[in-house]
């Protein structure tokens, strides 16, 4: 089923493979494999410049004395043909091929100005791959080798013997090391020795550089192999030279034990569901293959018995683990097969391929915390996962961006879908990046957990988003963009039943008044939005008028829509109320910045409101405010902790003004974790989880008795996190 998913995801997404392009002498062959991104160029001998899809496709060689450059947000897999090694190029990295042997034995000769490469060669070859500072003279082996010009050269060995030198401005050789798996070396280091590295050094420096499409098992067994090239030195006893020489089995991993480790994670704790606590054990895999990410959820919540079935927690009241046994046990066919695709679904955590306004095509299911609608007007990161993993949805979410048009669409949840989301663009001058755009956003049940009596009384409404935008990408590189944009939307009621002083229907006067001819209820913003080098940002000029809000569906959404659909339901009724609401205008800044190889980053986003002939006081309720910050593996030394909080908030200002803020309610959203390593065992951490959920009172009838006022409380989870 995975390999079947895969397949078919990767059949819909890329292009098809174009003829190869001339390149390397007969014999050996350089081949582009596959691209993780959009930066890539190749620049022959000639200065001829081929972008990645506008010149060098996925199954192109590369020609003899080109140089391939990846941007900061791309990385490439390579491999050499007929013999069959395979080298990836990381993120950043500027790597020239030299030349390429006209026969399996030959030399290839390679050179990596700046980044990070690592090659499993096939032995039987012969490769050189220098830098101005180093060589390192290969056969059979697996080796990863790092540049920074005028600070590092380093180099690590898995697997084999790789001859390292030292040269000098002018290319002489300064020392000769053998360095065999499990060390390393680095040619600017005060002293230039081999000294033994263990798996967490590895990933200090090369962690990000695990082969995303190609294997190590792509390489021939019984070609690879560590055949020495170079005798030890001379100062090396003979007992050293031997240990140099014979493979460290402990840092050779097979690509099976390297997937293993990298995916498969287990969690075993406690969760607080609407107040109660439950302990839970969870298989949570998770899996990348290029642009593919993968995630699965295989829980096991309970209250006091893990091996009882009739104990385990049910979301929704659904048996997630019946896999539809109960209906085609009762011959009810149909029911069995929903049942069976619904529980199914559950197991997906996530499933993403691509990135929005980034990859021509993208898709996201799954648990979702970041769903927007093209610049967010309407629709921005709106989260519906707040409630996980009491409350399990499987969303939805796909664009695709094709030069003349496209369009992107958004479901909250297939098993039982209530929001709906569709933005349709077209490009009308060709050759041109300027788009035009319409969007559409539905919510059908607003108003679902409300008494039948109260929802009769509001209408049984729908809230209804729809707006026009324009957008303009002007610069698009890795280290720089700049997209220019403009939005203007609406929000307003469709009332499925008649109430007092409104017609059931679409409340079209609440956006134009026929007798003054005005708008209501709308909102515009335009500004720019982009990153530069390590650092996104976002600014904007928001104006909008009546019950109108500026990403109207965002992370608190699902908590405040039945306050929302009263809301409604009384303007409906009484459409001049909101004239006397102020129209306000704010600028919305937002900045994000990502240091030491993005192990370290931070984010805010915050509006400033003012209105006309008002005080801040009278309108501070509008303000926006956003936050979040991030610390990865591999930044404490000694202590590894890592971690991650996010925080949003809409009137904040007057909270802090009217002396009643807090942390936690219907206007906040509050989440993030502290991940800490237990100590003298590597493949466990302890993991707190915190998030703010709403509590909500049940009658005897399942009805929701305080759903225009919940509590809300925080919701802390503790569980122990195995890996491999």
């Amino acid at each position: 089923m995975k390999r079947f998913a895969i397949g078919l995801c990767f059949s819909l997404l890329l292009p098809a493979l174009l003829a190869a392009q001339a390149g390397a002498a007969p014999g050996q062959k350089l081949i582009l494999e596959f691209v993780d991104g959009a930066e890539l160029t190749v620049t022959t001998a000639n200065q001829a410049v081929l972008k990645y899809n506008a010149g060098i496709f996925e199954g192109d060689a590369i020609p003899v004395g080109a140089t391939v450059a990846t941007g900061p947000g791309t990385s490439a897999e390579l491999r050499i043909k007929p013999n069959g090694s395979i080298l990836k190029l990381s993120r950043g990295s500027v790597f020239k091929v030299s030349s390429l042997g006209t026969a399996a034995k030959d030399k290839n000769a390679f050179t990596l100005a700046s980044g990070k490469v690592r090659a499993v060669a096939a032995k039987g070859g012969n490769y050189e791959l220098r830098s101005q500072t180093a060589v390192c003279g290969v056969r059979g082996t697996d080796f990863s080798f790092g540049v920074e010009e005028g600070s590092k050269a380093i180099l690590m060995v898995s697997d084999g013997l790789v001859q390292f030198d030292k040269l000098d401005a002018s290319g002489a050789v300064l020392g000769s090391l053998p360095i065999g798996a499990g060390q390393a070396a680095d040619a600017f280091a005060a002293s230039f020795a081999a000294f033994a590295f263990d798996m967490g050094a590895y990933a200090e420096e090369f962690g990000d550089m695990a082969f995303a499409r190609l294997l190590e098992s792509d390489v021939p067994p019984e070609a690879r192999g560590a055949e020495p090239q170079a005798q030890p030195q001379q100062d090396l006893s003979p007992k050293e030279a031997a240990e140099a020489l014979e493979p460290d089995q402990a840092a050779v991993e097979s690509g099976l034990a390297k997937w293993i480790r990298e995916a498969l994670g287990m969690e075993i704790g406690s969760v607080t569901i609407n107040g109660a606590t439950y302990s839970k054990a969870v298989i949570q895999p998770n899996m990348r293959f290029g642009k593919v990410k993968l995630g699965l959820y295989l829980p096991i919540i309970y209250t006091s018995d893990l091996f009882d079935p009739d104990d385990w927690y049910r979301p929704g009241g659904n048996d997630e683990w019946s896999f539809g046994s109960e209906g085609f046990g009762d011959g009810d066919y149909a029911d069995g097969a929903a049942d069976l695709a619904r529980d199914l679904a559950l197991k997906i955590k996530y499933f993403e391929y691509g990135e929005q306004m980034v990859d021509p095509f993208f898709l996201k299911v799954g648990n979702l915390s970041n769903l927007t609608l093209g610049h967010g007007l309407i629709m921005r990161n709106y989260a519906n996962d707040t409630e996980f993993p009491a409350v399990r949805r499987v969303g939805f979410n796909v664009g695709l961006d094709r030069e003349g048009g496209g369009f992107e669409a958004i479901v909250n949840d297939l098993a039982a879908p209530e929001i709906f989301g569709l933005r349709g663009f077209f490009r009308p001058i060709s050759g041109f990046k300027l788009a035009l755009g319409g969007s559409l956003v539905a919510d059908i049940a607003p108003a679902a957990n409300l008494e039948d009596g109260v929802r009769e009384g509001l209408g049984d409404p729908m809230l209804l988003g729809a707006g026009i935008d324009l957008d303009l990408p002007v610069i698009a590189s890795d280290a720089l963009s700049l997209r220019l944009f403009a939005d203007g939307a609406v929000t307003l009621p469709y009332l499925r039943e008649d109430i007092a002083g409104a017609d059931a229907g679409l409340q079209y006067e609440l956006v134009y008044d026929e007798g003054s001819g005005e708008l209501r209820n709308w909102g515009a913003s335009a500004g720019v939005m982009g990153k530069f080098l390590f650092m996104s940002y976002r600014l904007e000029y928001r104006y909008f008028t009546g019950l109108f809000r500026p990403s109207f569906f965002d992370a608190t959404y699902d908590r405040n829509r039945s306050a929302y659909a009263m809301e409604y339901a009384y303007l409906a009724a009484n459409p001049d109320s909101g004239d006397d609401l102020p129209n306000i205008m704010g600028v919305y800044g937002e900045g994000g910045f990502s240091f030491m190889k993005d192990k370290l980053g931070f984010s805010f986003g915050y509006m400033l409101p003012w209105a006309p002939g008002e005080s801040f006081s009278e309108v501070n309720g509008s303000d926006e405010f956003r936050a979040s910050f991030y610390i990865r593996k591999g930044l404490i030394p000694i202590f590894d902790a890592a971690g991650s909080v996010s925080y949003e908030r809409r009137g904040l200002a007057k909270a802090l003004a009217d002396g009643d803020f807090s942390l936690l309610d219907e206007n906040s959203f509050f989440g993030g974790e502290i991940l800490i390593p237990v100590p003298k065992t590597p493949t466990l951490d302890l993991a707190i989880m915190f998030k703010t959920v709403p509590v909500y009172l049940y009658d005897l009838d399942g009805n929701v008795t305080n759903i225009d006022s919940p509590e809300i409380k925080p919701s802390v989870s503790i569980e122990t996190r195995f890996h491999l």
